[in-house]
């Protein structure tokens, strides 16, 4: 019988799943209360960037802001999945001499701020229910 797992994940894997994925999710203490909120992002040389309307609530994140960022993933047919949390820092990023691609956001709208997020901690956590073989 197949007992399940908790796992902790290392900075090196925790890196190699933000970087495979494209959609996660921003927290902070806004002026507004706290906020949670999906962005498209790419993580590039350890730092994460997104784009987002500077008129919204997400333009606090010209920062420099206290904010961590998550990204996972579930399998709720396997009761498998994973989850990396980075804490760190989010501010303006100039872009305007990048090769960065960064993705286009799933909402509609001016998207003319770019945010890069330095990363002050990064940890990851990979989990699986235990199963009878069959």
């Amino acid at each position: 019988m197949d007992t399940g797992h908790f796992t902790r994940l290392s900075g090196d894997e925790c890196g190699h799943l933000l970087r495979g994925h494209s959609v996660g999710r921003v927290s902070w203490a806004s002026s507004k209360g706290l906020q949670v909120l999906p962005v498209s992002y790419v993580s590039s040389a350890g730092l994460i960037y997104f784009r987002t309307n500077p008129d919204t609530v997400m333009g606090e994140l010209s920062g420099p802001v206290a904010v961590a960022f998550e990204v996972d993933d579930i399998d709720v047919s396997t009761a498998t999945g994973w989850s990396v949390l980075v804490q760190g820092i989010a501010r303006t990023h100039d872009d305007s001499s990048s090769d960065l691609r960064i993705p286009d956001a799933w909402a509609p709208g001016d998207r003319t701020l770019t945010v890069v997020i330095t990363p002050s901690a990064c940890t990851g956590r990979a989990v699986s229910a235990a199963h009878p073989r069959s």
